[in-house]
């Protein structure tokens, strides 16, 4: 039976040699995921995201030590006949000056926005090879989608039904999201998860960070596994569709007490779900540090090199219903030949339009960053880095029958098998900054970025059936540049010992220019401006010990992007969303609960229209008003030998007015009509109403534990219509793993990972694309295409560290 557990439960009976604790710095935050080391038994166990950690006394006597990477590690002897709770106060360390990396981008745990906080514990035991959308989908209001089906390759996030267009990503706070697409590609960083110490995932507008403004929410991953001591990890996965990977890292701990060196290698391979969606990726991480008493140094540099078959086209809905004639008629109406068709007809779920055997995307990025901070005293702090991005890379394209007058003038008209390239070559480098004052009751955080890209699109042929023609000129090109400049000053004030305010004021102002022709020779020109100011208020306040309660009020704004300018038939405008936050959160003995109400409401949104251009991003069209409410619910339970964390959303998403614009053709189709159907309140397009994640974890025996982790994602439309015919089924998905954690004198952590993925079998999908026209009023096509997810699957894990 497939059962879906998503319960909430307390426990109240437990052994009396229960040992119990607490770990915070000497400020009293939270230190989650803090390292207890039994040294009689060489067991390592992790404190959870509350900083609690619990111990099953293994003798009479024993020493705990406890250490986290920043922080002093502390040394406790537990005796039998003395108390069972001890609240643990770790010192500052020399390294903790890392994380100011983040710390301007970032939340902290009381304030008034809705997040989640992703540990290195979490992050080394979930990295089985899968990009990090499927790391971060078991936070609330979120779910991963995947062109080849098994997470590995083109892979997304949507949080709140918004996708990575809409969600601001920084790496140590320099943005990444693509400045003309404000895309996140994330098979561009293949195994960053392996150099990640920690991810936060805000809901949301949240706190003003650096890049566009976050419309769905913001993801900050920060980097560098940070060593006091020598150190050398190997991480190996194996399993289902030929998929590897393989990462190695060494790390030289801290030299002379100020220097340190990291360095990690990675390669990942798999034939993926999809047929023929394969995927080669490569990356490095490297890193230099230096450290004093008020002063780090950090010099970055990590790269990524991908090269994937394309699997963006979709499996046609009447492939995988099996309805053969409606896959007659797709054949008929896209104009397929007969070898597409009869692969169509043959393939099954995991069809694949393409078959050119180097129908390949292939793409480097290389990333540069230097961080300085110097503390002037304890609560005086400065944070400069520095950064560039070099991205170069291609899709290429057999054609068949194609023309070579619709590339170059004064060609002959006549029709010819080519090979086309498609490039992308730009430059990404500018500064951030942020400048930290701490006082009595209150700090103030005054921080920003200037920064700068240049890109550059263009198209090559590389080979044609006319053996006497040559190209070397692209046959299309457009160059862009965007500036990019903010400040915001953030002020926190502590009204009394219960109560907090929050304060944000953000000023952004942005210039895009492009210039050129389009890859069908349409012209381009874009020249895009705007100043946008973004405030934020908020207040939180601890009733109690275990109650406090939290709202706030933010404002964002945000440009349109380099294909709304090309795809839509007009002038988009910038968009605008006033998001209200209330929260409440009680934490009881062993667990949390966690509710959240959320309201948005947005001016000019751009929605997905269903569509997606002829590079697989989404069409998207301004709506004048539209809305997103609803309640996050999430409860976390630890104990000895089960943890528990589930989550629950429920919304609303609308859209007002809007207008499906479809083209009629004619039934001769020498027409160009444009038909307008009007809708007064539908449902906004991969939008969910119900998110459920859960996750059980039980060591029945050390080293074992078995995790059983469930997800199930509400039915979601294709376009803004709230058209049955048009939708994503709702679907519940279920994984299985058996982990084993063994420690001995040789191997500071050895970790066994067996993953059945999709555990019962579930045929579905979960991302998609429709479009439709008419060839005269009195004949309609419509055509649903999807990205089926793979079937049962499995993976076997190892990991382990000397």
């Amino acid at each position: 039976m497939r059962i879906l557990f998503f319960v909430y439960l307390s426990f109240s009976a437990f052994s009396q040699d229960l040992i119990e604790g607490n770990i915070k710095d000497s400020k009293g935050n939270i230190i989650p995921g803090a390292n207890i080391y039994i040294s009689s038994t060489k067991e390592v166990l992790y404190a959870n995201l509350k900083g609690d950690f619990y111990i099953k006394s293994p003798s009479e006597n024993f020493k705990i030590s406890i250490s986290h990477v920043g922080y002093i590690a502390k040394e406790i002897t537990i005796k039998s006949n003395e108390k069972k709770y001890y609240e643990v106060v770790l010192e500052d360390g020399i390294l903790l000056s890392d994380e100011i990396k983040v710390t301007s981008t970032r939340v902290k745990e009381n304030s008034p926005f809705a997040f989640s906080n992703i540990s290195r514990n979490f992050i080394e035991e979930n990295n089985i090879g899968r990009d990090i959308p499927f790391l971060i989908q078991s936070t609330p209001s979120a779910y991963s989608t995947s062109d080849a089906g098994n997470g590995v390759g083109y892979t997304g996030i949507r949080i709140r039904g918004s996708d990575a267009t809409r969600i601001n990503v920084t790496i140590n706070g320099i943005p990444y999201n693509d400045s003309e697409s404000h895309g996140v590609f994330w098979v561009n960083m293949p195994d960053l998860a392996s150099s990640s110490s920690s991810i936060q995932v805000q809901r949301g507008v949240g706190s003003s960070t650096n890049g566009g403004g976050a419309f769905g929410g913001t993801v900050s991953i920060k980097t560098g596994n940070l060593s006091e001591k020598f150190r050398i990890n190997y991480s190996s996965s194996a399993g289902s569709f030929k998929t590897f990977k393989n990462s190695f890292e060494i790390n030289s701990g801290l030299i002379n007490n100020a220097l340190n060196f990291n360095l990690r290698l990675s390669k990942i391979t798999s034939d993926g779900y999809i047929d023929r969606a394969f995927s080669d990726l490569k990356s490095y991480y490297a890193s230099a540090s230096y450290y004093s008493k008020n002063t780090s140094i950090d010099f970055i540099n990590f790269s990524g090199k991908e090269k994937t078959y394309q699997s963006w086209w979709g499996t046609p809905e009447s492939r995988l219903s099996n309805d053969i004639v409606g896959m007659n008629q797709v054949i008929n109406n896209n104009g397929y030949t007969d070898f597409q068709g009869e692969n169509l007809l043959e393939a099954g779920r995991t069809f694949n339009y393409y078959t050119y055997d180097n129908e390949t995307d292939n793409y480097q990025q290389d990333h540069y960053q230097t961080h300085i901070n110097h503390s002037f005293s304890e609560n005086t702090n400065l944070h400069l880095a520095f950064h560039y991005t070099f991205g170069r890379g291609y899709y290429e394209q057999y054609r068949e029958d194609d023309n070579l007058i619709n590339y170059y003038e004064g060609e002959e008209d006549n029709t010819t098998d080519l090979v086309r390239r498609r490039w992308l070559k730009n430059h990404f480098y500018g500064i951030t900054y942020s400048f930290l004052k701490e006082f009595n009751n209150s700090s103030l955080n005054i921080g920003g970025a200037l920064n700068e890209y240049d890109g550059d699109h263009f198209g090559e042929i590389v080979s044609s059936g006319s053996t006497d023609v040559f190209f070397t000129d692209p046959y299309y090109f457009s160059g862009s540049i965007k500036k990019d400049a903010n400040i915001f000053t953030k002020y926190n004030l502590n009204i009394s010992n219960k109560t907090e305010l929050f304060t944000e004021l953000q000023l952004r102002r942005y210039s895009h220019k492009s210039n050129g022709t389009d890859n069908d020779k349409s012209k381009i020109k874009i020249d895009s401006k705007n100043v946008f100011f973004n405030p934020k208020i908020g207040i939180t306040n601890q009733l109690s010990k275990k109650f406090s309660l939290y709202g706030s009020f933010s404002v964002a704004n945000r440009e349109p992007i380099r294909s709304d300018f090309i795809d839509s038939n007009e002038t988009p405008k910038h968009e605008t969303l006033y998001d209200i936050e209330l929260g409440k959160n009680f934490n009881y003995k062993r667990g949390a609960l966690i509710t959240n109400f959320f309201w948005m409401e947005y001016n000019n949104q751009l929605i997905t229209t269903g569509e997606i251009n002829d590079v697989g991003a989404n069409v998207r069209t301004n709506v004048k008003k539209s809305r997103r409410y609803g309640i996050e619910i999430s409860n976390i339970i630890n104990t000895q030998s089960i943890n528990i964390n589930s989550s629950l959303t429920l919304s609303k998403n609308y859209v007002f007015n809007f207008n499906e614009y479809l083209y009629d053709y004619g039934s001769d189709f020498s027409e160009f009509n444009t038909v307008i159907n009007k809708y007064k309140k539908t449902d906004i397009s991969f939008s969910p109403n119900i998110i459920v994640n859960n996750s059980i974890i039980w060591t029945f025996k050390k080293p074992f534990s078995l995790s059983f982790k469930s997800k199930f994602v509400g039915k979601q439309y294709l376009d803004n219509t709230s058209n049955s015919k048009r939708l994503i089924d709702p679907f519940l998905v279920n994984d299985l793993e058996l982990n084993i954690n063994l420690n001995n004198n040789f191997f500071k952590n050895l970790y066994f990972k067996f993953s059945i993925n999709n555990v019962f079998n579930e045929m579905y999908s979960n991302n998609g694309y429709t479009f439709g026209y008419y060839g005269g009023l009195d004949y309609e096509v419509r055509e649903n295409y999807y990205y089926p997810q793979a079937v049962r699957n499995y993976m076997l894990t190892i990991n382990f560290k000397i």
